[in-house]
């Protein structure tokens, strides 16, 4: 009878195991193909981008839009290519004296930091988990670097050919989607997949005005400051601005530690400036590109932003917004409009009011 129990705990046993071997594979490739799906949605809005805009240059130019494809990829490569030989060197040097700087910065927040009793907290509390990190975790912290360098090489890849054959031939993958849709079913699909199309070319035009308008006013600002590195750190802040409400906070601790070095009411201008800026963006100049663009909930799109992060990292923090944008254009047409036959409202979902 013993022999028997046993045995039958055996297969159980087994079964159980399996089950969570299962799963954790399930999990595994899951997080896989929801990064790889987020990184060909990133492609996918740089193909809107240059088809956008090749499309708005073959409608005044009579240009064949494929050839409008290239001549814009042409006029991208050689704006990079004029940056990396004219302004590269200065901001290449500019990067080295940041990098040079920042430790002497950190050290200088350390020291106010032990002021106080909270700051000696905190203090402890880093210095507990640099200790946790360090030694024996050296070499498999250098593993991982050059596997995250050769992952992120092999992303910007697929990110650059994804986008430049969805601007090449869109036509293609969308006649591919409409083709998983019923018949009867396909004129209303067309007609979504436009406005998501148009809506996500328009929130990429106004980030993408928004990002210069923020990197001249904080070059300007910093130099009115006499902060030193300004291009770069100005650069720092357009390039975060990409990514909302986050994005800006982390462009705003650079130039902080580098003015805490000369003094706290240094430090205290630098964020000052930083805090009006986005004030400027956030209630000046957004509202105005809202009018031509599109308009997302504040609080909806940190609540995207903070479940993309968890999900997938840092991309989930980068396209988490347009996949919030993309989200209201489907409730809007497909649930408001065709579920709930509620075609009134469906303008003030859409906006987030």
């Amino acid at each position: 009878m013993e022999a028997a129990g046993k045995a039958d705990r055996c297969p159980r046993s087994v079964g159980v195991f399996a089950a969570l071997g299962s799963v954790a594979l399930a999990s595994w490739l899951l997080g896989w193909v929801i990064d790889v799906v987020l990184l060909a949605f990133a492609g996918l809005l740089l193909g809107l981008f240059l088809r956008g805009v090749a499309d708005w240059l073959a409608a005044r130019t009579k240009l064949p839009p494929r050839l409008g494809v290239a001549a814009v990829c042409l006029a991208i490569i050689a704006a990079l290519a004029a940056f990396m030989w004219l302004a590269a060197p200065s901001v290449g040097r500019e990067v080295e004296e940041l990098v040079r700087r920042l430790p002497r910065a950190f050290e200088t927040l350390r020291a106010s930091l032990e002021g106080h009793s909270l700051g000696r907290w905190l203090i402890e509390r880093t210095r507990d988990s640099a200790d946790r990190l360090s030694g024996r975790d050296a070499l498999g912290r250098a593993g991982g670097l050059f596997s995250s360098t050769a992952g992120a090489l092999a992303s910007v890849i697929v990110f650059l050919f994804v986008g430049l054959f969805v601007a090449l031939d869109p036509e293609t993958y969308r006649e591919g989607v409409l083709r998983l849709v019923p018949l009867h079913r396909r004129a209303r699909a067309r007609f979504v997949l436009g406005r998501t199309t148009h809506v996500l070319q328009r929130w990429i035009l106004g980030k993408l005005v928004a990002m210069g308008a923020i990197g001249v006013l904080t070059w300007l600002g910093l130099l009115l400051l006499g902060i030193p590195l300004a291009p770069t750190l100005a650069l720092l802040a357009a390039l975060l601005t990409f990514i909302p409400n986050f994005g800006p906070a982390l462009a705003m601790v650079p130039p902080a530690l580098l003015a805490l070095m000369e003094g706290p009411e240094r430090a205290a201008y630098v964020i000052a400036l930083y805090l009006g800026v986005q004030i400027v963006e956030s209630y000046v100049l957004t509202p105005l590109l809202q009018k031509q663009t599109t308009s997302l909930p504040p609080a909806l799109t940190i609540v995207a932003q903070v479940m993309m992060a968890s999900l997938a990292g840092g991309i989930g923090v980068v396209v988490a917004t347009p996949l919030t944008a993309v989200a209201l254009v489907a409730v809007r047409h497909l649930y408001v409009e065709d579920a709930l036959g509620d075609r009134e409202d469906a303008e003030s979902v859409a906006a987030g009011r």
